[in-house]
């Protein structure tokens, strides 16, 4: 397992147990951070594996199914499992939660959804 810890909370309600982790080495180029290999490629993400706990400030990975361990200073990421998360809401019922996580007023503006029938 690999412990990785954050210098502050983790502040993203939507990173789940099951989620995959990466990592990007980010590089200075022309004065700008970018995550430029030294061909001058976009580096793609490295795969860490997937996170088996999440604490305040700290992600568990399993390593078993990655492809290397992020190091100081990387930038690390987090995605779904496309094949669980690849649709939108199915059956007749969604519930849903918003929250601010800032100490400010906020005011929403519109909610959008999108609904298909599914099952006639």
């Amino acid at each position: 397992m690999i412990t990785i810890n954050f210098a502050g909370n983790i502040n993203n309600s939507s990173l789940q147990v099951g989620d995959l982790a990466y990592f990007i080495t980010p590089s200075n180029v022309g004065g700008f951070v970018t995550s430029l290999d030294s061909s001058g490629d976009y580096e793609k993400p490295t795969l860490i594996g997937k996170i088996d706990a999440i604490t305040n400030n700290s992600i568990i990975v399993d390593p078993s199914m990655g492809d290397g361990t992020p190091g100081d200073g990387d930038f690390i990421m987090f995605a779904k499992d496309s094949r669980v998360n690849l649709s939108g809401i199915v059956g007749y019922y969604a519930e849903v939660e918003i929250k601010n996580n800032s100490d400010k007023k906020a005011e929403m503006y519109s909610i959008a959804s999108e609904i298909t029938p599914s099952s006639k």
